[in-house]
């Protein structure tokens, strides 16, 4: 006879309280002392926020706080990039979600589907600021308030439409990367320009491609073979830029961008690039050659022991020392240069400690099957150790884009940097100052929570804790 066990007692409220509030006498003591100081700062900040808070120093500068000094006749260019980047975020996230599909079916395993609940479980930070954005931006005007809904709807819809690459089929999965980086980079240049250098980052991603699709496999030569393949290179690489000689369609260059979407801009190409720049340096400073070790490890060390304020003055009054005899570059590029470089001796030390976590008998296994020393690096090592170094990966993104309020003390306006603008108005000199801060803050925090959350997902997803 089969003895069916009784089910446990549902957990009602009361025995939630005394289990995570009151376990012991200790636990309760803290209870008591700060469940009233809760409730009270509650009260205070909700009382800020609806009633005593002035907020009409945000709500009239809510388009200089977004976009600063952007021209506003040149407007649409600001929501065409917002529009065409949902566009590339789509398709990436839908041939990501497909990529993962083919990988768990080769692997015979499950993945669980992914949801539109649990995306804005993970990014309701985001979803909150932008729904504040829209509640500053409703006004009695009915343009006014339309046009902004307008937008997210805008991109919302493009971003779903670009959802459906998952929808492709396996042998043109990877249409769907060379779509996004090729969305990408047109979002850039809908503001910037297309007489900028933008076909130099296309160039990479279509020369790849090319170079890798020719069809030369009835060359016996390798000689043969490699030339084909730099003859199918250079053509395509020659083919973009006349596409964009021909276009040559002036912008606005991002000296001129400002408010929180140059502080999106500036932090998004400076993590772009620290990454790989970290990466390597991490190789050098363990690598068998002395002088790159040594190199490596003095950059590392002199840019980890100088404040990033210093950094930024040095690269605005210094850098265009050692650049060569007329090449003039931008406040802004100079920031990104500088932050780039200050992020990735970071980057370069936690990579190198993900590294060093792994044992070596790792490599030992990689020769013992005659893999090259890259290949064991690639496919062996440098999976397992960025995987490792995730959470303080993204710590260090997340510094970096807070860092970028820095660029207001060197005359750039960033999303902070805005406030000088608006506190000299006539209107708003002596009113509205805990407001604007309170309001970028808000700003600054939900990006920042989006990134560490999506971090969470990511080392769950690649079981980081095992």
């Amino acid at each position: 006879m089969t003895v069916v066990a009784p089910a446990p007692p549902r957990e009602t409220s009361l025995d939630w309280v005394k289990r995570n509030l009151f376990r012991n006498w200790w636990s309760g003591l803290i209870t008591v002392i700060l469940l009233p100081l809760s409730l009270y700062l509650g009260y205070r900040a909700l009382r800020f926020f609806f009633v005593t808070g002035q907020w009409d120093a945000v709500r009239v500068n809510l388009t200089l706080f977004m976009q600063g000094t952007f021209p506003r006749d040149e407007q649409w260019r600001l929501i065409s990039q917002i529009v065409i980047f949902a566009l590339a975020f789509g398709i990436g996230l839908g041939t990501n979600s497909a990529a993962s599909h083919d990988r768990a079916d080769d692997a015979g395993l499950e993945i669980e589907n992914g949801s539109i609940a649990g995306t804005l479980a993970r990014m309701w930070s985001l979803v909150a600021f932008i729904a504040l954005l829209l509640f500053f931006a409703t006004t009695d005007d009915v343009g006014d308030f339309i046009n902004p809904f307008l937008v997210v709807g805008g991109a919302i819809v493009a971003a779903a439409i670009g959802y459906q690459a998952r929808r492709l089929p396996r042998r043109f999965r990877n249409v769907g990367w060379v779509l996004t980086m090729t969305f990408l980079v047109i979002g850039f240049q809908v503001v910037s320009g297309f007489d900028a250098g933008g076909w130099v980052p296309l160039s990479i991603v279509y020369g790849s491609v090319a170079f890798g699709a020719v069809p030369v496999e009835r060359f016996d030569s390798t000689w043969v073979r490699l030339l084909l393949r730099l003859v199918a290179l250079a053509v395509v690489v020659f083919a973009i830029r006349a596409i964009y000689a021909a276009v040559d369609s002036p912008g606005i260059g991002w000296d001129v961008w400002s408010g929180l979407h140059l502080t999106l801009m500036v932090s998004a190409i400076a993590i772009v690039l620290a990454f790989p720049l970290g990466l390597l340096l991490a190789l050098a400073r363990r690598s068998t050659l002395p002088a790159l070790r040594v190199m490596a490890t003095v950059y590392i060390e002199v840019i980890r022991g100088v404040p990033l304020i210093t950094l930024l003055f040095m690269g605005q009054f210094i850098l265009g020392f050692l650049l060569p005899a007329g090449t003039v570059l931008s406040a802004v590029s100079r920031a990104i240069a500088v932050m780039t470089l200050f992020s990735a001796a970071y980057m370069a030390e936690i990579v190198r400690g993900g590294l060093q976590a792994l044992p070596r008998g790792q490599t030992e296994a990689g020769q013992a099957m005659g893999m090259a020393p890259p290949t064991i690096m690639r496919r062996i090592i440098l999976p397992q150790a960025l995987t490792a170094v995730i959470p303080a990966m993204v710590g260090q993104f997340i510094a970096l884009f807070k860092d970028s309020s820095l660029l207001s003390i060197i005359a750039i306006l960033e999303f902070l940097g805005v406030r000088k603008i608006i506190h000299a108005q006539a209107d708003f000199r002596s009113i509205g100052f805990a407001e604007t801060l309170v309001f970028v803050a808000i700003g600054y925090w939900a990006f920042a929570f989006a990134m560490s959350r999506e971090s969470q997902r990511l080392e769950r997803r690649l079981r980081v804790t095992r």
